[in-house]
């Protein structure tokens, strides 16, 4: 299976700089994330609007790749692979949780 590599654009990447909380990515990949909906609205309320937007279009594009479960993604930013199903799940509930905390905040 060939791998796609994907980057994480700002303001999504400031986003996840953001709720990187529990750890590091480079240690943890994403489990040093977290999705919790006032961090997300914290960082909504510093970036403003438009940035969330931008943020989110990038999020919906990101899900898309993840979804094709035709290759294996791979972001070096992210420090994660989806090598199986159970990775690639794991990405996706992280990004569906990113994404509910994005629309909370863009409806306030």
């Amino acid at each position: 299976m060939r791998e796609v590599s994907v980057d994480v654009p700002s303001p999504l990447s400031g986003c996840l700089d953001h709720c990187e909380v529990e750890c590091v990515r480079l240690c943890c990949g994403i489990d040093a994330l977290s999705t919790d909906p006032a961090l997300v609205a914290a960082w909504g309320r510093r970036v403003g609007p438009d940035a969330v937007a931008e943020a989110r279009r990038q999020l919906a594009a990101l899900v898309e790749v993840v979804r094709d479960r035709s290759h294996v993604v791979t972001s070096t930013f992210l420090n994660h692979r989806t090598h199986d199903d159970a990775a690639r799940d794991e990405l996706l509930d992280l990004l569906a949780e990113l994404e509910a905390g994005l629309a909370r905040r863009h409806r306030s």
